[in-house]
């Protein structure tokens, strides 16, 4: 059967929040069940959303009843907030959002639950000391964060400061990155060289800005008036506008830019961009061509070609292996064809050296044709299967029909390269 399958395997499979505390953390919880509305935030933008997040527990008023909605944000108040988005709004995660990071990233709930567990991790401020560590020790001990982050290290005096919009896009970023998913490189610079935002580029620290264009491609952040404003600072209805767009998908407002005379597919609802016409052509024909050949087993297909295996069943398990981490008991690649991911200029096929590839059989005829040319594909076939007995995990270079060729082991795979 020929179906679309989720992105994002194809290259490895070829180988190769919260509570707003101030300073002393003292701030009085408004209670969700009086529903009382501040009185500063009768006319202001994020009303609803203000009154969403009091409820839930994620952000709390002043003393006096206010909300103080334009007040500045520091790191580690945006941080708090951020994780207290994942909370079921007590002490733990919510199990909904677990599982679903189980399907996703299921890489990073052993990590998550060992957190948990060795620091007793409960979304609540420190009893002593500063009242931010659980929260922002957490965010490391997730491996969102590593200690040594060019824009935050671990070091609590950066998380003390005010926050800016550059800075907040990075830390969202990081965890969307990180535990959701990640966009295509290409798209992601187009994005930051054609958002209509003239300061995207403008930044006193280049890695924090990276991650400006996730944020308006996952719908977290929004400019205005043509600028992304990278240095102004997050206000408090700001910063809850991210957090909840941030865990709830439904809240998001995408940034899509105009794709005219681009080269692009999108699968899945994600956009991939191609470095050069001859390799967006050669991805089309490496859809139809799976398309007309196989006919049974199960097609995979990824924004750099097609992968087949002997059953859905396979595939699914192969993937979640993948993103697991677990290399080592993946199911058998039948057959793989793709385009090179980024700048790099190839097509590349991968087959087993067992010569088993039962749903494959006339795809593999298709490939070596689409890499032979001129009705050659039998001769290079032919030429490759007897060079296999020499081939290693070096790469031997070699000349057909005028065309440029790489051919070599990948494990229990031969993979054969056509430069161009």
């Amino acid at each position: 059967m020929f179906k679309q399958a989720k992105v994002g395997f194809i290259a490895l499979c070829l180988l190769i929040g919260t509570s707003l505390q101030g300073a002393s953390g003292s701030h009085e919880r408004i209670a969700a069940a009086e529903k009382q509305p501040f009185p500063d935030i009768a006319n202001h933008w994020a009303k609803e959303s203000i009154l969403k997040a009091a409820e839930s527990g994620l952000v709390e008023g002043y003393p006096d009843g206010t909300f103080k909605p334009d007040a500045v944000v520091s790191g580690d108040q945006f941080v708090s907030m951020m994780l207290r988005a994942f909370s079921d709004g007590g002490e733990n995660f919510d199990q909904g959002w677990l599982d679903q990071l189980m399907y996703v990233q299921p890489g990073f709930i052993g990590p998550i639950r060992s957190a948990v567990i060795e620091n007793k991790f409960k979304f609540q401020n420190a009893k002593s000391g500063y009242w931010a560590k659980p929260f922002i020790d957490m965010l490391y001990d997730m491996d969102v964060m590593m200690t040594f982050d060019p824009v935050f290290p671990k070091d609590y005096a950066l998380y003390k400061k005010q926050i800016t919009r550059d800075r907040a896009s990075y830390l969202l970023g990081k965890w969307f990155t990180t535990l959701e998913t990640n966009f295509d490189a290409a798209y992601s610079e187009y994005v930051r060289s054609n958002s209509g935002l003239v300061d995207m580029g403008s930044s006193i620290n280049s890695a924090a800005s990276g991650y400006r264009a996730t944020a308006l491609i996952a719908g977290l952040m929004r400019g205005w008036n043509n600028h992304f404003y990278p240095n102004r600072y997050v206000t408090r209805a700001e910063a809850l506008t991210m957090v909840q767009r941030l865990r709830d998908s439904s809240l998001r407002d995408p940034y899509k830019p105009n794709l005219k005379g681009q080269l692009y597919v999108e699968l899945e609802g994600q956009i991939y961009l191609y470095s050069d016409k001859y390799k967006y052509d050669s991805y089309k024909k490496i859809v139809e061509l799976a398309k007309k050949h196989v006919t049974s087993g199960y097609v995979g297909v990824g924004n750099l070609g097609v992968i087949i295996f002997d059953s859905r069943e396979s595939f699914d398990k192969h993937d979640f292996l993948t993103r697991l981490g677990d290399f080592s008991n993946l199911p058998a690649i039948e057959f793989g064809l793709t385009v090179a991911d980024g700048n790099s200029s190839y097509l590349s096929m991968v087959y087993p050296r067992n010569k088993k590839y039962p749903h494959s059989t006339t795809l593999v005829d298709a490939a070596f044709e689409l890499f032979a040319g001129d009705s050659k594909g039998t001769q290079l076939k032919s030429k490759v299967f007897a060079m296999e007995k020499y081939l290693t995990t070096k790469a031997v270079e070699f000349s057909f029909n005028n065309r440029d060729f790489k051919a070599y082991v990948a494990g229990e795979l031969i993979r054969l390269e056509r430069l161009y």
